[in-house]
Order: structure tokens, then C-alpha cells, then sequence
């Protein structure tokens, strides 16, 4: 007598997530094509002539699920998805969406028979290994993974940083409601650099003002022009030659150039940034969506990244996060969050919600991110009381990766 399977591997929840995650993409880009009045729970249903407790399990699975697994385990069984497509074909719609659709549904169905016998067993399967992974399987955990990545890519270019710490604070932009107000502070400790490594470059996506010339001085007593945008060193924060060492702005890859550290020690380098024109605002644009992301462009050992969204934003507001293999940018007012799943990594990512007064607020191994937050909010002239905090900390990310916290807001 054959005893079922009570659990899957990693590589087995890796495959079935990145499924979900398809079937998430397909299914929510289809339904966009409906009628509006067709996108609710009953008006799906009279719509399509379509199950009630379906078309809720669908819409579930589409936004409620934080990740592939949740979609899996929300949508309806194999025959009833069939069903749908069968139902939605009838109408007018997208052909490309509805051969995608069909794809999607097949591989989950051959996944299903793969791993289980029914979706109600994988249902089971999913819930089981997510809370116990199997960690003998692999020959070298997560982590060592990304620290033996650490150290080869360090000693390939020559260079690294112990800690890159960079902190968001969004917000409605009161001279322009299409737009959110981002401020941000990036500092990057403890950067070692040999004579034979590449100048060090600070990155960044908006073009800058007519009449640049060079990064602005950025101290405690500096605030903020919402109107303009700022990209400045901040001398508490950053190595005394810093500014001293800047060369040039290099329009080809967005960044500023240093090329003059001739430091044999490591050195801390901090920068501030606000943007009032870049982001769409999700709460009045068609992508409800916005993104915040920072790329690990050197060998890294410590990411801690904190966003700092305000309370009305929030409010009406699910979040999401990944880490991506693409540096690529994503084109503003065009993002959404399951369209990149495709450059998504296996990565179990945690983020958290912080309250400014826990004592992880205040201070991470040493890293005093409550002085540093406090910092940036001085210059934005906003209260921190205004905002809900949300963390990500990852030891050893990924070089060459981008790390985003999403917010889909309704």
C-alpha cells in the first residue's frame, strides 16, 4: 500500500511558484479585458455564467495572493479553470491573452498530476513544505550560497561595501498630484576599494537639472525645494575626500563618478536624493501600482532597506517584495508587479513593519538607521508619525540584482 506524499522539495516549491506566478500574470491581465461591471465577485458571475464561489476564488487568487503558492492554493480546482476559459472565449477578447491563459492552466494542470493527486493534495503539499523546507536537500544553505557569491565577486572586482543602507520616504506630491514625493538617503559603509578596482559610482535614474554642474553639499541644515530635484553628498555621513574625489556625471550609465579615492582604508560615502516628478502616483494612475527598488551594483555584505510610506497612501494600500535578477528599469506608469515575474529569484525575502519607536528603528548591528531616518525626514520637513515604516534586511545580496518593494494600491 503506496503512503501519499507529505511534502516537496525547494526546487519543487520553486517550479510551482514561478507557476503560480504565470497564472496570476495571465488570469489578471485577462480579466482587465472584461467589463468593469464584470470584475467583481457577482458581476463576474452573471457576466460569464460562471460558478459565484469560483469567480470568488479567482479574484482571490488574483489579489489577495502575496506570492506563486497563495495562487495556487486560492484558485479554484483544474476543471473549473478550464471551465472559465471555456466560458471567457465566447467573448470578443484578446485572443493572445486567451491562448496564454489556456497554456497557463495546462502546465498547472500537469504540475498538479506531477506532484499530487488532486489540487486538494497539492493544496495540502504547499501549506506543509512552505513551513517545513526540507534543508538537507541542498548541499549548501541560502546564505552560503550568497556569502561564497560575496567573496568570489569581491575578489573579481576588487572592491565590496560591509553595509548598504538606504532609506524612502513616499508621500503625495503637493504641487503635482500625478506624482508621489520621493526623498531618499543611500549610504553604503565601510567601501573597500583596491588601486586596480573601477571608480566608484553612484547610481540613480533621473536626469539631472539644466546647469548641473556637481552634486550638492547636503548637511543637517539643509532642507528641502519640493519643487526641484536634489541629488546631494551628505557630509555627516560620508568620508571628508568624498566630495573632493567627484570627476564627472556620466550620462551614459546615470551615475556620478569619483575617481580620485586614493584612500588605503575603507571610507563611508552617503548620498541624498529627492524626486518630485518621476513617480506616478498609483492612487489617480491606471497602474495602481509603484515600486521602490535598489540595485546591488557592488559585493555587498549587509542590505538594509526602509521604506516610509505616508499613512493615506498605506491605507489603501498591499505590499510586496522580490529580488530580481534584472537591472533593468522598469518604465514608470507601465509597472506591475507580476509583469516581472519572470526575472524573479527563489529568493525567501521577509519584510517587516516597524514601529518608530521599536528598537530595530533605532539601531541594526551597530547601524544607527533611527539617527540616519531621522535625518532624512529633517530635510523633507515631514513628521515620521505620518508614515507606516516597512523593512527588508538581507545578508549578502545578490551582486547584480535589484531588491523592490512593491505597494498595489486599490
Amino acid at each position: 500500500m503506496s503512503t501519499e506524499q507529505t511534502s516537496l522539495t525547494p526546487k519543487d516549491l520553486i517550479i510551482l511558484n514561478r507557476t503560480g506566478e504565470n497564472l496570476k500574470k495571465v488570469i489578471r491581465a485577462l480579466i482587465r479585458e472584461f467589463p468593469q461591471s464584470a470584475q467583481s465577485i457577482t458581476g463576474m458571475s452573471q457576466w460569464l455564467n460562471y460558478n459565484r464561489s469560483n469567480c470568488q476564488r479567482v479574484l482571490n487568487a488574483v489579489h489577495k495572493s502575496i506570492n506563486g503558492k497563495d495562487v495556487l492554493c486560492l484558485l479554484p480546482g483544474i476543471a473549473s479553470l478550464e471551465e472559465f476559459i471555456d466560458k471567457v472565449s465566447v467573448f470578443q477578447l484578446d485572443k493572445q491573452l486567451i491562448l496564454e491563459t489556456k497554456k497557463a492552466i495546462e502546465i498547472f494542470s500537469l504540475h498538479t498530476k506531477q506532484y499530487a493527486k488532486s489540487h486538494a493534495q497539492l493544496k495540502r503539499l504547499l501549506n506543509n513544505s512552505a513551513e517545513h523546507v526540507n534543508e538537507k536537500q541542498e548541499a549548501l544553505t541560502a546564505f552560503e550560497k550568497r556569502q561564497q557569491h560575496y567573496l568570489c565577486s569581491k575578489q573579481l572586482f576588487n572592491s565590496s561595501v560591509d553595509t548598504l543602507f538606504s532609506s524612502y520616504i513616499l508621500t503625495q506630491n503637493n504641487h503635482n498630484k500625478e506624482f508621489l514625493q520621493e526623498v531618499a538617503l543611500v549610504s553604503k559603509l565601510g567601501i573597500s576599494r583596491s588601486k586596480e578596482a573601477p571608480p566608484f559610482v553612484q547610481f540613480y535614474t533621473h536626469p539631472n537639472p539644466d546647469g548641473f554642474i556637481r552634486p550638492e553639499h547636503i548637511t543637517k541644515d539643509s532642507t528641502i525645494d519640493t519643487r526641484q530635484f536634489h541629488i546631494g553628498i551628505i557630509d555627516e555621513y560620508s568620508d571628508p575626500q568624498l566630495a573632493k574625489a567627484y570627476s564627472s556625471y556620466s550620462a551614459s550609465n546615470s551615475g556620478i563618478v569619483f575617481n580620485e579615492l586614493n584612500s588605503n582604508k575603507p571610507f563611508n560615502a552617503s548620498f541624498l536624493f529627492s524626486n518630485p516628478d518621476e513617480l506616478a502616483n498609483p492612487l489617480v494612475h491606471e497602474s495602481k501600482c509603484s515600486s521602490t527598488s535598489i540595485s546591488i551594483k557592488n559585493p555587498t555584505k549587509k542590505l538594509v532597506m526602509m521604506v516610509f510610506l505616508d499613512k493615506k497612501l498605506d491605507m489603501r494600500s498591499s505590499v510586496n517584495i522580490g529580488c530580481y535578477s534584472s537591472n533593468q528599469r522598469v518604465e514608470e506608469g507601465k509597472l506591475r508587479a507580476e509583469d516581472m515575474w519572470t526575472e524573479r529569484l527563489p529568493e525567501l525575502l521577509e519584510l517587516a513593519v516597524l514601529q518608530s519607536s521599536s528598537a530595530r528603528a533605532q539601531s541594526i548591528e551597530g547601524l544607527q538607521v533611527g539617527e540616519m531616518n531621522d535625518y532624512l525626514f529633517n530635510f523633507a520637513q515631514l513628521n515620521k508619525q505620518d508614515f507606516v515604516c516597512y523593512m527588508m534586511e538581507v545578508d549578502y545580496p545578490i551582486w547584480s540584482s535589484t531588491y523592490r518593494i512593491y505597494f498595489e494600491h486599490c
